[in-house]
């Protein structure tokens, strides 16, 4: 299940939230009159961060990677300015987006807040809450008592960072990893508490459940009077990027990661209109990131962050606004001239039947085809996948990772148990051959259902309509 978290406007916020699994809870409270309205399914206490397709899992894979995202954005009052209590018309409520995304043994899942947590709460940088939703007692606490309202403290504020707490958060691991120990991997600014959450690891109950848990985290609150989009630009021309180019040289055959992406944040860096003016600031990609990127690729990096140099190759940069939290992102193709060539041996050949495009495991990939006829470059040699030869499809010099049934453009050598005529359509003979039984005729793909319901096979490298009954062979 999944729905989003809303902070609605007594004084432009008040926090929405709702209970777990199969629970819909809604509260809003009205800016007009202040007065709150609720309605409720009947909830139940199985965890919804639900991990238990993973597997039961080995000491040496018994970690559990974290990872929970929020997005928090500022109050608009009338006219765009924050307002008192006595003008709340046409204000706009800030609104909190948020999921828990967890991984074990290869398996991920992603829950929203909204369903993984029985009640969230926000609080300033003062530690006073400003709204939170107690999903037990299925209302919203109101603590506008708290405020001093003449500082519009009650608001969500551009630019300051609350504190956000989930309490009650669960996770089902499944009745194959009941009792058993779990680390868990949560970032730097995520502090785990509760439940049995000790020292960095969980324990899991009989059930297969861990309950009870308490995630607390800072989310800054952005911008959400500047709807502004973030671009990358060229420092030297000035022009806005969507694709960018870098020529470099190698060093000994070498680059290295941190040198090359300085060099990449020279040349392009992100724009946003922000307060009136544009407002230039860095990406936010890392030579960690751009690593993960280089090794994604086949391209191995050192400790040092020095890599072999291929002629070719993407580095992704990502820029995102402090302001508003809007993204960019800016692939770069940079070229080494005297890098290693990456550009794989390839050889055209001509499709003889339709042929669908396959992956390594020879699952179909999308509804794209080639039709017969057209020309298509390809490795030269065959990869067999499940007992059957495949032609790796080459694009741009390399690799695409996409493959052909080989029977669709070299055909199967079948032989003859008849003698068989050579035919055009169902009806009408191609020519005046006949093949003699015991001949071996090659054919391409699979048969064709002609009109009359009997099945034929396209025979002869060429265009021309040659057709041969299925039953002949």
């Amino acid at each position: 299940m999944k729905k989003n978290l809303r902070i609605v406007s007594v004084a432009a916020a008040a926090l929405l939230a709702v209970a777990p699994v199969a629970a819909s809870a809604v509260s809003t409270v009205s800016a007009a009159d202040a007065t709150t309205t609720t309605t409720a399914t009947t909830t139940t206490n199985k965890p919804t961060v639900d991990l238990s397709g993973a597997g039961s899992v080995s000491e040496s894979k018994d970690t559990v990677n974290v990872t929970p995202s929020f997005t928090l954005t500022s109050a608009i009052g009338a006219n765009g300015a924050v307002t008192t209590p006595a003008t709340l018309k046409g204000t706009t409520p800030a609104t909190l987006k948020g999921t828990i995304t967890a991984s074990l043994n290869g398996t991920s899942v992603t829950a929203d807040v909204a369903s993984a947590a029985k009640s969230v709460e926000l609080t300033n940088q003062s530690g006073a809450p400003v709204y939170s939703y107690d999903a037990k007692a299925d209302k919203i606490v109101n603590h506008l008592g708290d405020w001093d309202k003449s500082a519009n403290s009650v608001y969500v504020v551009a630019g300051q960072t609350y504190t956000m707490t989930l309490s009650d958060v669960g996770f089902n691991f499944g009745k194959a990893n009941a009792g058993k120990t779990l680390t868990f991997n949560v970032p730097g600014n995520v502090k785990v508490e509760g439940g049995t959450y000790k020292d960095g690891k969980v324990t899991v109950d009989q059930y297969g459940n861990v309950t009870g848990l308490k995630f607390t985290l800072s989310v800054k609150a952005y911008n959400s009077a500047n709807t502004s989009a973030v671009s990358f630009y060229d420092v030297k021309s000035g022009l806005v990027a969507t694709q960018g180019s870098y020529m470099t040289l190698a060093e000994n055959g070498d680059l290295n990661v941190t040198t090359l992406l300085k060099e990449l944040n020279g040349k392009y860096e992100a724009l946003q209109f922000q307060n009136g003016k544009f407002q230039s600031f860095a990406a936010t990609t890392t030579a960690d990131d751009v690593k993960a990127e280089l090794e994604k690729a086949g391209i191995k990096v050192d400790p040092a962050g020095n890599f072999e140099a291929p002629d070719t190759f993407t580095v992704t940069l990502n820029a995102k606004s402090e302001d508003n939290g809007k993204t960019a992102s800016l692939p770069v193709v940079v070229t080494v001239p005297n890098g290693k060539s990456t550009v794989v041996p390839s050889v055209a050949k001509t499709v003889m039947h339709n042929a669908y495009y396959y992956d390594k495991d020879a699952k179909r990939v999308g509804t794209d085809k080639l039709t017969r006829y057209n020309s298509v470059t390809v490795s030269p040699k065959t990869t067999t996948i499940s007992g059957k030869a495949y032609y790796e499809v080459v694009e741009n010099g390399k690799l695409s990772g996409k493959f052909i049934n080989a029977d669709n453009i070299d055909g199967t050598k079948r032989t003859l148990k008849h003698n068989a005529y050579v035919y055009a359509s169902s009806k009408k003979r191609a020519n005046k051959v006949v093949l003699k039984k015991g001949t071996e005729v090659t054919t391409y793909g699979g048969s064709y259902t002609f009109k009359n319901g009997k099945q034929y096979y396209k025979i002869g490298n060429n265009t021309d309509k040659t057709y041969v009954k299925a039953s002949n062979f």
